[in-house]
Parts: C-alpha cells; structure tokens; sequence
C-alpha cells in the first residue's frame, strides 16, 4: 500500500513537471542581446512608442521577443519573431472601446464580472479581445469583435 502510494505520487509530480515545462518560459534581456531585425522592426512599425523593456519568450519550441511598449496613454506588448515579423499585438484600451457585442456576451456568460483590464490582440490582422476579469469564476476570457467566445483560463 505505502509503494503504490509512493509511486501515485512520483507520478503525479513527473506529470505536473511535464506541464509546467511545456508552459511559455519568459526571461528579461537586455536590448543589446535582441536581434537588430526585431530592433528595426520596432522602431519602423511603431516609431512613436518608448520600449520599456524586452524579454525572451519560448513557447512550443518557437522564441518570440516581446517589447513592451508605450505611446502616448496607451501600453501595448508586441511578440516578434527573430526575423522582426511582428507575431501578435497586445494593446490595452479603455472599456468604452470594447465593442458593445463584446460586452454583451461577457454580461449572458457572467453577469457579474467586473473587467479589470481590456487588451484588444492583432494577429495576422484578425482581432480578439481579451478580458481580466473579477468577480468571475475565471480570471481571463477571449471573444471576437462580434461577440463570439473564443477561450478562458
């Protein structure tokens, strides 16, 4: 009983070690260590923002560089690929241009919640809008422009 009982539990770490090596790995680096294409990348597709500081991403097996950014009011994160193609963009915005389908699709889902923090994503030019939430049973949501539930964690 006690070897079964030991075994369960070196199971169940090997398990929790295999997910969380697969979760996306994310360190600070310095600009001098990002490449010079995700630099001029940067400067020519948003000449206007102030980086704030990059990090180094790897998630399935890919390496990203992620430029947190601001313009004016307004933060955003860019993921770029080595080469400087920008992969994703996470721009945050004020909850009055969250699109009304949008939010009426977060009230039908949780009526209660409460938007901490709203970030509007472009990727390959299709938009998401992303959703921290509070007084929520998850903490993150994702719909299309149309209202349309895409994911939550």
């Amino acid at each position: 009983m006690k070897r079964s009982r030991i075994c369960a539990i070196a199971i169940s770490l090997c398990l929790a070690a295999i997910g969380f090596a697969q979760e996306p790995q994310e360190k600070k680096v310095n600009n001098k260590n990002i490449p010079a294409a995700v630099t001029a990348a940067a400067a020519k597709e948003f000449p206007k923002a102030t980086i704030k500081g990059w990090s180094k991403e790897t998630e399935d097996g890919k390496t990203f560089y992620e430029a947190e950014m601001v313009e004016g009011q307004t933060k955003r994160d860019v993921l770029f690929l080595p080469d400087g193609k920008v992969d994703l963009v996470e721009e945050e915005i004020a909850r009055p241009s969250i699109p009304a389908a949008v939010q009426s699709a977060l009230k039908a889902r949780y009526p209660k919640a409460e938007i901490d923090l709203a970030e509007k994503l472009t990727k390959d030019g299709t938009e998401q809008y992303e959703l921290h939430l509070k007084k929520a049973p998850k903490k993150e949501i994702v719909f299309t422009p149309d209202g349309k539930f895409i994911k939550e964690e």
